[in-house]
């Protein structure tokens, strides 16, 4: 059983939903990250999503492109990240942790080697973004052999049968995007959001996380509701910190803060 897999048999239980924040490696720097990552785990966060810079993030909103151009601008590496989620673990936090990103990254490291580090580092998951199914077979191999789960993203345009064909692809959870577009802040979750999150419930043997646009607790609340097994949340924390970057302590106390409000609502006795 993976890490990710026993964390959400646990909040099964305990029954709740998991809060997965998004932090974006480097940004402005690693040490940041690295307090960062300290003071989700503080505020609740059950699993960590450590996005790795692109200059091309094709899938994220004008935050989450802010914050990989200012980690990239500061001379950020791909190599980093594994070295990151080492530091992570030594600082003794046992979340899982899940890496997002784009394919080029992976490709020019090489697949395996990316996957063998990664897992050496303590990873447990890989997101790759902009890579199909169909031609993920090699790092789908190379995932397995290294013990890492496989995140998929179904979006709402996403009819049955690929639905089911990107089921059977995923592992550890599948990732419902709320709404077609790139990632951001939103004021209320759209009504194609439960839609969608309804329907791969419905026909998923693994726990649903819902993001791109989660950002309050009523949104938390809202998910939970209609099944989610999680949500994720990135452009409101990284908005969040973004406004206190010459105060790093004043970032983590809005970023601790912010988190336990999400936290709580992730619990349906919390209304």
């Amino acid at each position: 059983m993976s890490r990710i897999t026993g964390v959400f048999r646990s909040l099964q239980s305990a029954r709740r939903a998991a809060y997965i924040p998004y932090l974006c490696a480097g940004d402005p720097t690693i040490e940041f990250t690295l307090a960062l990552a300290k003071a989700l785990g503080k505020g609740g966060a059950d699993i960590l999503e450590i996005g790795l810079p692109f200059s091309d993030p094709i899938a994220d909103g004008p935050a989450i492109q802010k914050a990989m151009q200012r980690s990239l601008s500061s001379g950020f590496k791909t190599n980093q990240i594994f070295d990151l989620i080492s530091s992570i673990r030594d600082a003794g936090m046992s979340q899982p942790i899940v890496v997002m990103t784009y394919y080029n990254p992976v490709l020019q490291t090489g697949p395996g080697k990316f996957c063998r580090k990664l897992s050496d580092a303590g990873g447990d998951g890989i997101l790759v973004v902009d890579l199909p199914p169909e031609e993920s077979g090699e790092i789908d191999r190379h995932a397995k052999e290294t013990g890492l789960d496989v995140i998929r993203l179904i979006a709402p345009s996403t009819d049955d049968v690929r639905l089911d064909y990107l089921l059977s692809k995923a592992s550890g959870f599948v990732y419902a995007v709320s709404v077609s577009g790139t990632t951001g802040v939103r004021n209320m979750l759209p009504s194609s959001a439960i839609m969608t999150l309804q329907r791969i419930s419905s026909r998923s043997r693994l726990p649903v996380a819902l993001g791109f646009g989660i950002s309050q607790p009523e949104h938390v609340r809202a998910a939970v509701s209609a099944g989610a097994a999680a949500v994720v949340e990135g452009s409101k924390l990284v908005s969040i910190y973004s406004d206190f970057l010459d105060d790093e302590q004043a970032a983590l106390r809005e970023i601790e803060k912010h988190v336990a409000e999400m936290t709580s609502a992730t619990n349906p006795q919390n209304r």
